[in-house]
């Protein structure tokens, strides 16, 4: 039975008692039941009245894995001392916080410093303060919210990928549709069997002929232009395609690769874009620089994986941005018929393809991605594979793609 009830059912039963006996205890009790309930409401009035609350504004943006700090200040503007005053910080900032109790004299006020540590990207607000005040007899409480709230934008993580490394098409073993001449040094370093997407004006005739083998040549990389690359980074935000709770996701881990090989890219001095379509369709053409680093994280971290749009069909749809010494970055959890459509379009398009597959089955889902890699491998894509738990670093290390290439 709730205490409520409780409440009002003692006074009547009281009452009906003192009446039919004519007892003069029961007519006391009753007079004292009907007497702390009616205490109990007017503290937990007085208590919540006259309260206020300020916070000093948070830092504009923090990065998952950071701390930061903010000092908060809860003031009694009232003459009536409050006491047991329950104080919580009101924030939908992921993170466990204990509430307070706190007892403030009259015209005092109470401060403290919390310290925030950033689980998860996205934008959350913090500052008010969630203030409970109930009579002693745990009767009755009012809650009332104090102070204004502020925004932070937290941003995904970003960690270092020294070894990571989009090889092109011809330094990979493969031919490719396009062939920028600053790319390629007049040196042809051996030949190999001719593949669909092969330049012709690459056979190597003398091989073939003595062979009976188409066979074309394979020079060797001039790496004095890397500066002028673009790097396309395309993210899977569909929403059917990822897998995993809490903070160990496909979606999360797809953002954070993002993130990383943006700034990686970008302090190499290359031009980075990004293209995703998520809850809204993200399209951030290319350019150098921190200033790009910043907006391109701030699209990273409120980006949500709730789109309906493939990832396959995100590159056909902007297939006009993906032409020339460029090098395309795929990051998904999921190979589809119209992403090896969309690769088999861009092959003869760009200099170089990666795609960063988050492997789904240790995530949580049911498919296995093997056949699917080893066939786009097989076409001269990169092949590199990330699973849940694996260090970031390790995961995208060029070696680690190169014994992929050669083993699935």
């Amino acid at each position: 039975m709730k205490v409520r009830t409780v409440v009002y059912i003692v006074p009547v039963v009281l009452l009906a008692l003192a009446l039919v006996g004519g007892s003069t205890l029961f007519l006391r009790l009753f007079f004292l039941s009907v007497l702390v309930p009616v205490v109990g409401y007017i503290w937990s009035v007085l208590g919540i009245h006259g309260i206020s609350a300020e916070a000093e504004s948070p830092p504009e943006h923090s990065q998952v894995g950071e701390k930061f700090q903010q000092r908060i200040t809860v003031t009694n503007d009232s003459r009536i001392p409050k006491l047991w005053l329950r104080v919580e910080e009101s924030t939908d900032l992921p993170g466990r916080r204990e509430p307070a109790i706190l007892n403030l004299p009259r015209w005092s006020s109470h401060e403290w410093q919390s310290t925030f540590t950033c689980h998860r990207r996205g934008r959350y607000y913090l500052g008010a303060v969630t203030v409970t005040a109930a009579d002693p007899f745990g009767l009755f409480s009012r809650q009332r919210t104090v102070g204004e709230p502020h925004s932070i934008l937290i941003y995904p993580a970003t960690f270092d990928l020294p070894l990571f490394k989009a090889s092109s098409f011809n330094e990979f073993g493969y031919g490719s549709g396009y062939q920028a001449i600053s790319q390629i040094s007049p040196n042809a370093s051996s030949v190999r069997e001719f593949s669909s997407g092969d330049s012709l004006n690459h056979i190597h005739w003398p091989g073939t002929a003595h062979t009976g083998k188409l066979l074309v040549k394979v020079f060797d990389a001039d790496r004095s232009y890397d500066s002028s690359k673009t790097v396309w980074i395309i993210l899977d935000m569909q929403e059917t395609s990822h897998f995993g709770h809490g903070e160990e996701t496909t979606e999360e881990y797809g953002v954070t690769i993002a993130a990383s090989l943006a700034r990686k890219h970008l302090q190499s001095g290359m031009r980075v874009g990004l293209a995703a379509s998520g809850e809204q369709t993200y399209l951030i053409p290319p350019e150098r620089g921190d200033d790009h680093l910043w907006r391109m994280l701030e699209a990273l971290a409120l980006m949500r994986a709730t789109g309906e749009v493939s990832v396959g069909q995100v590159i056909s749809d902007h297939m006009e941005y993906l032409r020339g010494n460029s090098t395309v970055i795929i990051v998904t959890p999921a190979i589809t018929g119209s992403l090896a459509d969309a690769v088999r379009q861009l092959r003869n398009r760009v200099d170089s393809i990666v795609l960063v597959l988050l492997d789904p089955a240790s995530f949580g889902g049911e498919t296995s991605m093997a056949n699917a890699a080893r066939n786009l491998s097989s076409t001269g894509v990169q092949v590199y594979i990330v699973r849940q738990g694996d260090e970031l670093a390790r995961a995208l290390d060029n070696r680690a793609s190169l014994l992929h290439a050669r083993f699935m």
